[in-house]
């Protein structure tokens, strides 16, 4: 399996388009709701823009994708449950 070197001109709308598909199935997976699913996938890019991460490859990059989707996941499972107790 070969890796791929990081590009070092992308753009956040290129990171997107590469990942979006992969970051919102895998929110939907988690959460199997539409909404919740849309929430992270957001949470997931604006996380991204806002920290700004480098990496020394693309696999590091999906790693850390996958890592926050999941994360942002459990976070919205969580906040359901205590919204489920207030009720």
């Amino acid at each position: 399996m070969s890796i791929k070197p990081l590009c070092i001109d992308e753009s956040i709308d290129n990171i997107v388009n590469t990942y979006s598909n992969m970051v919102y199935r895998l929110a939907f997976s988690q959460t199997r709701n539409k909404s919740d699913a849309d929430d992270i996938f957001q949470e997931v890019f604006l996380r991204y823009i806002k920290n700004k991460p480098n990496f020394e490859t693309e696999e590091h990059r999906k790693a850390w994708l996958i890592r926050v989707t999941i994360n942002c996941a459990k976070n919205c499972g969580h906040r359901l449950g205590q919204r489920k107790l207030n009720l």
